[in-house]
C-alpha cells in the first residue's frame, strides 16, 4: 500500500468530529459536502429532494466504512433502506445539523461486471440533502447524492483512466423502478464487452450494476453511454486513481454521482485551486457529435458523442462549447508541484445551473488550508456576502470577457453561508499533507441541455417612467414542447438597467418585470447559456394630467339652449378627447348639442339646478371639472286644482299664465293628456286665464298645460288625475250569511279591491283607509244584542264610487 494517500487526514478529522464530538447520529458541522444549496426566488430540480436511490461503488478494499450524511433546513423524519440486504434505519433531521447513518460494509459493490441487490433508498418527509462517504484508510472519497426527481434516462460516464498503478476505472447504475432495461455502450473495451458494442442489463428497483475495467494503462470507462427505459442513478469513479498520470503519486478512491445529460451546459467559468502551482487537470465529456470545446476563446477539442478530452489549465478560464458538455476539475497529486495536497475531483456546474444561496462546510478538522472559489457576475461582485458580511469587491478578478469574476478566499473550519442577489457559483476545497478534498457548493439540475428555442415577447413595447413593464420568455425543446424548471437570466440595458433570473413554469414561460426610471429606450435580453433573445421597450416621460375648465356657472331657460364654454389643455401637448355629462333631479331630461366638444350647448325640459361635467383624456389619464346651470321657466304659470281622483268622464282644466319676458304676452296655450296630441286653447290675453273641458278614459293620466310667449319660450305645468268609474270590489268572507257567533263581538273578514285609495266602514263604527289595490281587512264590531243582526259594510273610493254589502249574523243566547 502507498503512504500519504489523499483524504486520510480529512476523513480522520471528519470522523472525529462526527463520531466523537457529537452523538452517533448527528453532526452539527456536517461532512465534507454542502448542507444546503438553493435558489432564492427560483424553483426547480436540484440536489435537494425527498427520495434518493444511491450506491457505494467498490473501494480498493471491501471493508470500507460507508456513511450517509443527511441535512435539511426544516425538521424531517425519514428512513434509509437497503432492501436487498435487509437493512432499515429510521432517522430524524434537525435544522442546522447533519445526521449520520452508517450502513453495513456489505452494501459496497464488489462485482466487476454484475448486478447486486445493493441499491440504497433514502426517503424523508421534507426536502433534504444527502452525501455519501466511503472511508478506508489511505483511500477515501465522498459524493453528493442526487434525488430521484432529478435523475434521467441518459448518461455519459465521467470517471478516470487506469494508469497501470491500480487499474479500477468503474461506474455503477442503480434502478429506481422495476423492469428497467439499461443499454450500455462502452467507450472502450471493458472485460468481455467490446468498444462501441451495446449490451443490455435488466434491473429491478433497488438493484445495482457495476462495471469495472481492470485492463492496464489508458483503459477508461469514461465516455461510456448509459441509456435506460426508466430513471436511474449513475456513479462514476475509480478504485484508486493517480492524477494526472501514473508518475504522480499517490492514488485515491474517486467517486461522483453523475448528472443526466439533459442537465449539462455549454458555458463554464473556473478559477485555479488556491496554493497549487502549474495549473489543474480538467476533463470534458461530450454527449453529442460535433461538440467543439473552447478555452478562453481558443478551440481545444472537437469531440464526438462519448469522447472525453483531458487538459491542464493554468489561470482563470472561460470554457464554452457549442453542445452541452460535462466538466470536471481535478487537483493533481502532491508530487505534481511539491505543494502539500493530493488529488480530488469535483464537477464544475455550468453557470446556467448556478443558484443564489449556498450553505457549505469544511471538514471539522484535519485540514490546515480551506478555500472557496467564487464565480460571480461582474455587476454584483460588490453584493456577495459570506456569513452575512460583504466580501470586498477588490477580492475579485475578471475572468476574461466572460462577464464573470472569480475569487479565491481562505475560510475557517466549519459551516459558511454565501448569498448574492443573482445566481453565482461556489466551489469548496482544502489541503493538508498528502490530503485534499473538493466539491461544488451546489447546483440546480434543470433540463438546460434540452433547450432548443428561447423566445422573448412582446417584441416592442412602451411604458411610462415609474411604472412596471413585463416581458415573457418561452422555452421549448427540439420537439417544440415547453420546458419547465429552466432558469432564464434577464438583463435590461440602455437608459435603465435591471437584471434578474426566473425559472420557467410547466408551460415553459418565465416572466420578468422591471420599472424604468428614465425616459428613452432599453434593450431587454433573455439568455440561457449562449442562447439569447432580445426585445425593445421605450419609456415615455411621466404623464401630466390635462387641465380642464367646465366654464362659469350659468342661468338659462327651460327648453332653450344654454351655451357651455368649456376648455382644456395638456401640459405634455398630448391630443385630448372630450365628453360632457350631467346630473339632474329625477324626471328632468337634458341633451348636449356637441357632447364630445369642449364648447357645447345644454337644453333641459324642466326647471332645475343641473350639474354639468367636462372630462378630458390625454390617452393615459383623465381630468374632470364641473359647473352648475340653473334653468328657470320663461313665464309664470299656475294650473287650477284639478281633482286627484274623479268618477267624472269630463273635467274642467284651467290655469293662469303671464308672459315673463315678452310684452306681447302669451301667443298660444294647449293641454295634452299623457303626452298625446295638443288640445289648443285660445288664452285670455288680458288676464291670462285658460280653461277647457277634458274627456278622460278610466285610468291614471298626466295632464300638462303648456304656454308659449311671443319670443317662443315655453313654460309648462302638469298634474296627475286618476279617472275611476268602477265601484270597489267588496266581499264579506266571514262570517257567512246566518252564521251563528258565540258572542256579540264579531270579527268581520272583508275582501276589498279598487284602483283608487278606498275607505271601508263596517257597521258605522269601524273605519279603515287602504291604498289602491287588493286587501283583506279584519274589523271587530260589537252587535250588543243576542239573536239575529244585520252587519253593514261600505267601501267608498277616492273618486266617489261606493259599494255596500249586508250579512245577517246570529249571536247565540
Amino acid at each position: 500500500m502507498k503512504t500519504g494517500l489523499a483524504l486520510v487526514a480529512m476523513v480522520s478529522g471528519l470522523m472525529t468530529g462526527c463520531l466523537e464530538e457529537s452523538s452517533p447520529d448527528t453532526n452539527p458541522e456536517g461532512p465534507m459536502g454542502p448542507i444546503d444549496a438553493r435558489a432564492q426566488g427560483l424553483s426547480g430540480a436540484s440536489s435537494r429532494g425527498r427520495e434518493f436511490w444511491l450506491a457505494f461503488p467498490g473501494n480498493y478494499q471491501p471493508t470500507a466504512v460507508l456513511t450517509l450524511f443527511i441535512a435539511g433546513d426544516t425538521s424531517a423524519t425519514g428512513q434509509v433502506r437497503v432492501p436487498g440486504q435487509g437493512f432499515t434505519f429510521d432517522f430524524s433531521v434537525t435544522p442546522g445539523q447533519v445526521t449520520s447513518v452508517v450502513v453495513p460494509s456489505s452494501v459496497a459493490q464488489v462485482a466487476v461486471d454484475g448486478v447486486e441487490p445493493k441499491g440504497i433508498q433514502v426517503t424523508a418527509s421534507a426536502d433534504i440533502s444527502v452525501y455519501g462517504l466511503n472511508r478506508l484508510p489511505e483511500t477515501t472519497d465522498a459524493f453528493l447524492g442526487l434525488p430521484t426527481v432529478s435523475l434521467g434516462t441518459e448518461y455519459v460516464v465521467q470517471a478516470f483512466p487506469n494508469v497501470n498503478v491500480i487499474n479500477g476505472s468503474q461506474f455503477s447504475v442503480v434502478a429506481t423502478e422495476d423492469a428497467t432495461a439499461v443499454t450500455i455502450t462502452p467507450a472502450g473495451p471493458v472485460g468481455s464487452h467490446a468498444a462501441g458494442v451495446p449490451f443490455q442489463v435488466s434491473l429491478n428497483k433497488g438493484e445495482a450494476y457495476q462495471l469495472r475495467s481492470t485492463h492496464p494503462a489508458l483503459s477508461d470507462v469514461s465516455g461510456t453511454l448509459v441509456q435506460a427505459t426508466r430513471p436511474v442513478a449513475v456513479f462514476g469513479g475509480h478504485q484508486c486513481a493517480n492524477i494526472p498520470t501514473g508518475n504522480i503519486f499517490a492514488c485515491d478512491y474517486v467517486v461522483e454521482q453523475l448528472p443526466p445529460t439533459s442537465t449539462w451546459g455549454r458555458r463554464f467559468v473556473t478559477v485555479p485551486l488556491a496554493a497549487r502551482l502549474n495549473g489543474d487537470t480538467f476533463r470534458f465529456a461530450a454527449a453529442k457529435d460535433g461538440t467543439q470545446v473552447s478555452i478562453n476563446g481558443a478551440v481545444v477539442a472537437q469531440l464526438q458523442r462519448g469522447q472525453v478530452f483531458q487538459t491542464n489549465i493554468q489561470g482563470a478560464a472561460s470554457i464554452t462549447a457549442n453542445q452541452p458538455i460535462l466538466v470536471a476539475q481535478y487537483s493533481n497529486g502532491s508530487s505534481f508541484d511539491g505543494v502539500p495536497s493530493d488529488p480530488f475531483m469535483m464537477l464544475v456546474p455550468p453557470y446556467e445551473q448556478f443558484t443564489t444561496q449556498y450553505t457549505v462546510t469544511t471538514p471539522s478538522s484535519g485540514f490546515t488550508q480551506n478555500f472557496t472559489n467564487l464565480l460571480v457576475p461582474n455587476d454584483i461582485v460588490a453584493q456577495v456576502t459570506m456569513d452575512g458580511v460583504l466580501i470586498p469587491a477588490s477580492r475579485f478578478q475578471a475572468i476574461g470577457t466572460s462577464g464573470f469574476s472569480g475569487a479565491q478566499l481562505p475560510i475557517a473550519l466549519g459551516a459558511h453561508h454565501l448569498s448574492a442577489p443573482r445566481p453565482f457559483g461556489v466551489l469548496l476545497y482544502g489541503f493538508n499533507s498528502f490530503d485534499s478534498y473538493g466539491y461544488p457548493g451546489g447546483m440546480v439540475l434543470a433540463p438546460i441541455a434540452q433547450v432548443s428555442t428561447l423566445t422573448l415577447t412582446p417584441r416592442q413595447g412602451t411604458s411610462v417612467v415609474g411604472s412596471l413593464y413585463c416581458v415573457t420568455a418561452t422555452v421549448r425543446d427540439d420537439a417544440n414542447q415547453p420546458l419547465g424548471g429552466v432558469r432564464v437570466d434577464f438583463a435590461a440595458a440602455g437608459v435603465n438597467s435591471a437584471s434578474g433570473s426566473v425559472n420557467t413554469a410547466p408551460d415553459g414561460t418565465a416572466e420578468f418585470c422591471f420599472t424604468g426610471t428614465a425616459p428613452g429606450a432599453d434593450a431587454v435580453t433573455a439568455s440561457i447559456g449562449s442562447l439569447t433573445d432580445q426585445v425593445q421597450v421605450t419609456w415615455l416621460p411621466p404623464n401630466t394630467p390635462p387641465i380642464v375648465d367646465a366654464g362659469p356657472d350659468q342661468e338659462g331657460l327651460v327648453s332653450q339652449q344654454v351655451t357651455l364654454h368649456g376648455s382644456a389643455s395638456d401640459p405634455d401637448g398630448d391630443p385630448l378627447t372630450y365628453s360632457w355629462s350631467y346630473v339632474a333631479p329625477p324626471g328632468v331630461h337634458c341633451t348636449f348639442g356637441s357632447p364630445s366638444a369642449p364648447v357645447s350647448t345644454l337644453q333641459c325640459d324642466a326647471a332645475a339646478t343641473v350639474t354639468v361635467s367636462l372630462t378630458a383624456n390625454d390617452g393615459t389619464t383623465t381630468t374632470t371639472d364641473t359647473a352648475q346651470v340653473v334653468l328657470n321657466w320663461a313665464s309664470e304659470l299656475t294650473m287650477c286644482g284639478m281633482p286627484r281622483y274623479t268618477n267624472q268622464t269630463s273635467i274642467k282644466a284651467c290655469g293662469w299664465g303671464t308672459a315673463g319676458r315678452s310684452s306681447a304676452g302669451i301667443t298660444s296655450a294647449f293641454f295634452t293628456i299623457d303626452g298625446g296630441a295638443p288640445i289648443p286653447i285660445t288664452p285670455d290675453l288680458g288676464g291670462g286665464y285658460i280653461t277647457t273641458q277634458l274627456q278622460l278614459t278610466e285610468g291614471t293620466h298626466v295632464v300638462r298645460l303648456t304656454i308659449v310667449d311671443a319670443l317662443g319660450y315655453v313654460t309648462w305645468r302638469e298634474q296627475t288625475v286618476s279617472a275611476d268609474y268602477t265601484p270597489p270590489s267588496l266581499v264579506i268572507l266571514s262570517p257567512t250569511e246566518e252564521e251563528t257567533q258565540p258572542t256579540p263581538l264579531v270579527t268581520m273578514v272583508i275582501q276589498e279591491q279598487d284602483a283608487s285609495p278606498t275607505t271601508v266602514v263596517t257597521q258605522w263604527t269601524v273605519t279603515e283607509n287602504v291604498p289602491a289595490g287588493a286587501h283583506v281587512l279584519r274589523h271587530t264590531v260589537d252587535l250588543v244584542n243576542r239573536g239575529g243582526s244585520l252587519v253593514h259594510v261600505r267601501a267608498t273610493d277616492a273618486a266617489g264610487n261606493t259599494s255596500e254589502r249586508l250579512v245577517r249574523v246570529n249571536v247565540a243566547y
